[in-house]
């Protein structure tokens, strides 16, 4: 038993990994390791799992405006809703509160994602049809 090859092994200092194929592309998201405090977490591209090994992948570029620090949460999943009418993918993210950590909380979202690009809206209400895959923004 041995290790054939590695897959993935990002060649940055990231924890918080969070992984989705959409559209031909894979996207990947980490945190910086800045421990309990939060970070503006980042994205890359990729065609292959292998790319992001061989340095074929995109440059890495934020998630969020960098002075929100990703709204306080660290990538923790990306969850693609694959319905009817679209695949929406959703930003799931720890927001961890050392002093009472009892009273952590999480940021889901829908992520605006395509084109090599994916980007985390201001959180705000949101629904999900999870039978369509269509999400609505707002009340």
């Amino acid at each position: 038993m041995d290790v054939a090859g590695m897959t993935a092994f990002i060649h940055a200092p990231m924890e918080g990994g969070a992984l989705c194929h959409y559209n031909g592309l894979y996207y990947l998201i980490g945190s910086w390791m800045t421990g309990w405090a939060p970070n503006a977490n980042r994205y890359a591209t990729a065609t292959t799992l292998a790319g992001f090994n061989n340095m074929e992948s995109s440059a890495f570029r934020d998630i969020a405006p960098p002075q929100t620090k990703t709204y306080g949460a660290q990538s923790t999943m990306m969850l693609k809703v694959a319905g009817s009418m679209s695949t929406s993918v959703i930003f799931m993210g720890d927001i961890w509160k050392p002093r009472t950590q009892w009273d952590s909380r999480y940021l889901w979202m829908p992520a605006q994602i395509g084109e090599g690009k994916t980007l985390g809206p201001h959180p705000q209400p949101w629904s999900i049809n999870v039978k369509t895959g269509e999400v609505q923004i707002g009340e």
